[in-house]
């Protein structure tokens, strides 16, 4: 039997004394609130700062900065910056854990690493595009269809091709360009290729052009919202943006309830926890 309590917490900062909802365990007399066990394991924001703050973010179509989120809560920036990973990190998980079946479109891409072009011409002849060693590679793999599910995963099309038999079902047919590390599929799957250099799309309907826009929807998300992150959360960015890309047909308020739902179901992240208290783990 579960039943309601009231406890009065103390502000160690200010001094005030406030009334906090919790419930309690008949049987063992452990205390627990809504959030115990969740995403949101930990808390210091209100209840209602969380759910103000999830539907604040789910309101962005590509996305809600951290800056942004901290005046519109009007708490401190690290507290809008985990807060909003913690959501990332149940919506990757809920977009990584299946596989895909019928007609799949795949692609990857690259972003961040960009040079700053010198000040005078004659020192810009010979700059390299890209600072290579700061790029991050993504990759994406599509259903075909109005509902069609999306899986983000980290890494070039070469990594991709390594781990396709755990993100698909082995019927599965593949729309994919000319790269060559996709010569692997026709082993093991059907596969429609389309070369670029000729045409974007044929007569049959052999393309690319849903995984073409999700990528274009990343980087305005990249390039206008976040401008720049590092590159070990660059997997839950990419599962931000499958979530968003998955569901934009959805209203504001049914993509709220995704959200919070998820984050809800969640198990408390040990990546997240005790994060800005120097117990954070390294990335995977």
């Amino acid at each position: 039997m579960v039943y309601r309590i009231t406890r009065k917490v103390k502000n160690r900062k200010t001094g005030t004394i406030t009334q906090r909802r919790l419930f309690k365990c008949a049987k063992c007399a452990k205390q627990f609130s809504v959030t115990s066990g969740t995403e949101f394991h930990s808390r210091k924001l209100s209840f209602k700062k969380i759910m103000l703050a999830t539907l604040l973010w789910a309101n962005g179509s590509a996305g809600q900065a951290a800056l942004q989120l901290r005046r519109d809560l009007r708490c401190n920036h690290k507290t809008a910056w985990l807060l909003e990973h913690r959501v990332r990190d149940a919506m990757t998980s809920y977009m990584a854990g299946r596989q895909l079946s019928g007609p799949i479109e795949t692609d990857s891409t690259s972003i961040g690493g960009k040079v700053r072009k010198a000040n005078r011409a004659a020192d810009r002849k010979g700059q390299p595009r890209r600072h290579m060693e700061k790029v991050t590679n993504l990759s994406v793999l599509r259903e075909r269809g109005r509902r069609g599910r999306v899986v983000p995963f980290l890494g070039d099309e070469a990594k991709l091709v390594r781990a396709i038999h755990t993100l698909v079902d082995a019927k599965a047919e593949f729309f994919v360009d000319e790269h060559p590390a996709w010569n692997a599929l026709f082993a093991q799957f059907p596969v429609r290729q389309i070369k670029h250099k000729v045409q974007y799309s044929d007569l049959r309907g052999t393309s690319t052009n849903l995984a073409e826009s999700y990528f274009s929807r990343f980087k305005r998300m990249y390039n206008g919202i976040y401008r720049h992150f590092s590159p070990q959360y660059a997997q839950a960015y990419n599962g931000e943006c499958a979530f968003r890309e998955e569901h934009r047909g959805l209203s504001n308020g049914e993509q709220f309830i995704l959200m919070l739902t998820g984050a809800l179901n969640h198990p408390p992240s040990t990546r997240w926890r005790g994060y800005y208290q120097r117990t954070r783990r390294k990335a995977a």
